[in-house]
């Protein structure tokens, strides 16, 4: 495969490791340059007496380097990666692995196939552990019945004052609440708090249709979880993912029941927060022949990287399972056999903004807190109406694109189309867009 500087650039931990890698990404500053069908690998001679190693498997994206860094990807990674990207045919090839090399698919291969060891435990240890467990689920299922109880005043009290107060409300006040849903062992009604102290209020004619539409859904929200033992099992794990409930990918990987779909997946972009100095990735995956649609979540913290790094645009050919739900969404990578660049066939596409709308209907009528929906889109323009950016479909109906859109992007996107219609890959939230991709016969171009 290949790698374009935006993807590694992606990849990197901050804006520093990218550039520090950049600088290494001279080749007569190596070594050792060599590739075959399964990975790239060179020696990077730094300040000591033996070279840095650096491998990288090409069909999973897992890499390592020798370097004492506890950056992840470190600069030398990057800087090999930006090399491969540039000149891959600086890169021997050859069949011959060196041993550091071969030893390293070797054990990950044999940790991959090694099944876990089963904790032998008496009847009455695994009576007593289960007994521990279910004590556990009554004592935080109480504490979460506290919080949403105290939420429910809470946001009562707000709607008899009127939401025109909302903006007059201090900062403090939300976190305070916030932070008590965490208590409570509820961080998914944190988020929904969080998010009325994040609208922008300068924004005369939108924001107190988003803070209706935040508050109503956690009004529902509030009210589905009071009536928990009346729903099926599908939507009491639905409505407890909502609340906050972690969703463990190791249970679902190791589950034979979980649903599982094999395909090639478009990785169609990517969106990176930092709250709380825990980063959260959001990749955004099309399957080219099933046409699912597929989140997959990975999380990074200052003190551990991401595990299963995706690179933006890229096809990954993988089998998927999803987490149980009313309406599967999320998902994990069970299985990865190679990473390409090139589509045999565009996914499906809706023709205009009034199918897409008229397919979002239809999934919130499924489930009624679903708020980004990825979609695949035909022949749209990029332009402007009144200081606002927009994309348009050939009927003139047009969606605005969400203010935080970087204006880079935006340049890109009318740079690679001319001004001509493309077909693109779009996330649509809250009456809002957020272009992710273009394509261009079967290349896809990520802004």
């Amino acid at each position: 495969m290949f790698f374009s500087e935006q993807q590694i650039e992606s990849l990197s931990p901050n804006p520093a490791a990218f550039n520090a890698g950049k600088s290494l990404s001279a080749g007569k500053k190596w070594e050792t340059l060599c590739q075959n069908e399964r990975a790239i690998w060179g020696e990077f001679q730094g300040s000591g007496k033996d070279p840095y190693r650096v491998q990288i498997d090409t069909n999973s994206l897992v890499y390592k380097c020798n370097c004492p860094s506890r950056q992840f990807p470190c600069k030398h990674t990057i800087g090999l990666m930006l090399l491969y990207a540039k000149t891959p045919d600086e890169f021997r090839r050859t069949k011959d692995e060196p041993d550091w090399v071969k030893t390293w698919f070797e054990k990950r291969l044999a940790k991959a196939n090694k099944p876990e060891a089963e904790v032998e435990r008496t009847p009455e240890e695994q009576e007593k552990l289960e007994k521990a467990r279910e004590k556990t689920q009554t004592d935080r299922f109480e504490n979460v019945q506290a919080g949403v109880a105290e939420l429910d005043l809470w946001l009562k009290d707000l709607i008899r004052i009127g939401i025109m107060e909302l903006p007059n409300k201090p900062l403090s006040e939300f976190e305070k609440v916030a932070a008590r849903m965490v208590d409570a062992k509820a961080p998914g009604l944190a988020g929904w708090v969080k998010s009325l102290s994040r609208l922008n209020f300068e924004d005369q004619t939108e924001w107190q249709s988003e803070a209706l539409g935040i508050i109503s859904k956690l009004f529902l929200l509030i009210r589905t979880f009071q009536n928990f033992d009346n729903l099926s099992p599908l939507w009491q794990t639905s409505i407890k993912n909502l609340v906050g409930w972690n969703q463990s990918s190791k249970e679902l990987l190791a589950n034979p029941e979980a649903e599982t779909v094999k395909d090639k997946w478009l990785v169609a972009g990517q969106i990176v927060e930092t709250v709380d100095d825990i980063t959260t990735q959001r990749n955004w995956l099309i399957g080219t022949n099933t046409n699912r649609k597929a989140l997959i979540l990975n999380f990074a913290t200052k003190f551990s990287a991401i595990e299963n790094p995706l690179l933006p645009g890229s096809i990954i050919n993988a089998e998927l399972a999803y987490f149980p739900s009313v309406q599967p969404y999320r998902a994990a990578i069970k299985m990865q056999r190679g990473i390409e660049n090139t589509l045999e066939k565009l996914p499906e596409s809706f023709s205009n903004w009034n199918e897409v709308y008229t397919f979002k209907a239809g999934q919130l009528q499924v489930n009624p807190w679903m708020s980004d929906i990825c979609v695949a889109i035909n022949e749209v323009r990029m332009t402007k109406q009144d200081n606002r950016w927009i994309i348009c479909d050939d009927h003139q109906n047009f969606i605005p694109v969400v203010l935080k859109f970087d204006l880079e992007k935006v340049l890109k996107w009318l740079v690679v189309s001319g001004n001509r219609p493309q077909h693109a890959v779009c996330i649509v939230q809250n009456g809002k867009v957020m272009p992710l991709g273009v394509f261009q016969d079967n290349q896809y171009i990520l802004l």
